[in-house]
């Protein structure tokens, strides 16, 4: 079979569970055996080299029309990845061959894995990764995974829950007790989840912003908040990806300023007190 090692990469690399690679002839497991790809590799928290193989163990297979190089036409094997960095780190994936009516006719999927397939792998904006928690950050990782796959709903739903996270922290770090500033932002957004006046809110609380953020940060701010509210169910796949891509961009421009901000300030000093920090 003359499918390009590479394109057999990919799936091994990217691929979800259950989503097809189809060829227009046959793939054997001889060519999945000894194939490299690159993954992330959890002992090492870094993406690395990775060879696939079929363990010895595995007899002919663990499906009855499974036996060695069985063509797509009937084969459920189990490969084990091995990192070629550490060369103790595995994974394991089981692959399910097939054949069908339409084109393209021969395919394999990815029918378990272990550990279970994740985002770990995709690599955060550095601003980002260092504003939210851990579990704002595997949200985050999830959500990009899924846009990877033009998967809107799942996209969308993984924001929302990345931005319970992110939005809160962004609030503690703009109303920081330890500024005038900060004691005012408070007050103009609890009044602004009382009341939904958005024009009040961008009235009062942009004086108040960082320098950086006076022109397009109460707006995008409440863009975020609202955010929270939406209906995932309501939205088409389309729909769902124009808005999750929406939210990722002012959600990095947030953060973005805000680090940059939080980085200046920490090291200066009003009236013996940090004006604005974040940890």
């Amino acid at each position: 079979m003359n499918t390009p090692g590479s394109s057999l990469s990919q799936f091994i690399e990217e691929y979800p569970l259950y989503s097809r690679f189809g060829t227009d002839q046959p793939i054997e497991t001889a060519d999945l055996d000894n194939l490299a790809f690159n993954f992330f590799c959890q002992k090492e928290k870094e993406v690395q080299p990775f060879r696939l193989s079929i363990p010895s163990s595995n007899g002919n297979g663990i499906h009855p029309s499974s036996q060695p190089h069985h063509s797509a036409e009937g084969f459920t094997e189990i490969f084990t990845g091995v990192c070629q960095s550490c060369e103790e780190y595995k994974i394991t994936v089981v692959i399910n061959a097939a054949s069908g009516e339409e084109p393209p006719r021969y395919f394999i999927r990815k029918i378990g894995q272990d550990p279970a397939p994740g985002s770990t792998a995709v690599k955060l904006p550095d601003d980002v990764a260092g504003f939210l928690d851990d579990e704002g950050r595997e949200c985050y990782r999830k959500a990009l995974s899924n846009l990877e796959f033009d998967y809107g709903v799942g996209t969308l739903a993984y924001i929302k829950k990345m931005l319970a996270n992110g939005v809160d922290r962004i609030i503690e770090a703009l109303s920081n007790t330890y500024s005038d500033a900060g004691g005012k932002f408070a007050e103009a957004f609890n009044s602004y989840k009382q009341d939904g006046q958005r024009t009040r809110f961008i009235e009062e609380a942009t004086p108040h912003f960082p320098e950086s953020l006076k022109e397009h940060g109460a707006s995008s701010l409440l863009v975020l908040y609202d955010a929270l509210s939406l209906s995932v169910q309501e939205l088409t796949e389309k729909e769902c990806i124009k808005k999750s891509k929406d939210i990722d961009t002012l959600f990095r421009y947030m953060t973005r300023k805000l680090t940059a901000e939080i980085q200046e300030t920490s090291q200066k000093k009003v009236n013996g007190k940090y004006f604005m920090r974040y940890s």
